[in-house]
């Protein structure tokens, strides 16, 4: 049944030359309780089968530039989805991001799904970080935004270059003070290979701020 849905779902989305009608019909899936059950040991069929439909309501989207705030909630449905489905399904927030994260209709949706992913896949240091960098610059959310950023970090395969960009958001957004109690625990929970550059990076905070109280008593 899995298999049969999804090659229905790739014939669909083989023939987007149709109306836009045909994309709003691939919207109207079973709910995720539902597939789950019709997909029995095949969820990641079902998990395709939704992120087919998304191309094609995307393809709705960039037709029907105005007014379109009703397909993009199916875009979102749809990921959201195939995100219970397979929660570590790597194209689901590859999408979110691409699709949704640099629109205004879809950036907060797609924090929320790279949010929520970041507690499925626990290894993955990119996710945390990017929805970290959509909430800042996008949303304006600098509190969510140190709060994802930090969790990327903490993550023991995160490249000194996400610490020291990540140590640099939380010094301009909550202070010098912040950041230095931030990379002080990071000195302890890091691994000792990444240690030399949290050292390093508390040594120029701690003379930034000594300076500023001389300067500033």
């Amino acid at each position: 049944m899995a298999i049969g849905l999804c090659l229905y779902g790739m014939a669909l989305f083989h023939n987007q030359t149709g109306s836009l009608q045909q994309s709003v019909f691939l919207t109207g899936g079973l709910p995720p309780s539902a597939q789950k059950i019709i997909s029995g040991p095949f969820v990641g069929a079902a998990a395709d089968f939704n992120l087919l439909s998304v191309f094609s309501i995307y393809e709705g989207i960039r037709r029907q530039p105005a007014d379109n705030n009703a397909l993009w909630k199916k875009l979102h449905t749809r990921l959201l989805a195939a995100q219970e489905l397979d929660p570590w399904f790597w194209d689901v927030y590859r999408l979110a991001t691409g699709l949704m994260a640099f629109h205004k209709q879809g950036t907060s949706a797609a924090v929320d799904l790279l949010s929520k992913g970041a507690k499925a896949r626990t290894w993955d240091w990119e996710m945390p970080f990017m929805a970290g960098y959509l909430a800042h610059d996008f949303l304006h959310d600098d509190k969510r935004a140190a709060t994802l950023m930090s969790e990327a970090i903490k993550r023991p395969n995160a490249p000194p270059l996400a610490i020291g960009l990540a140590s640099e958001f939380l010094n301009t957004s909550e202070g010098s003070a912040a950041s230095l109690r931030f990379l002080h625990y990071l000195q302890t929970s890091m691994p000792a290979e990444y240690r030399g550059v949290i050292d390093a990076r508390i040594a120029r905070l701690q003379q930034a701020k000594n300076r500023q109280e001389t300067t500033h008593p």
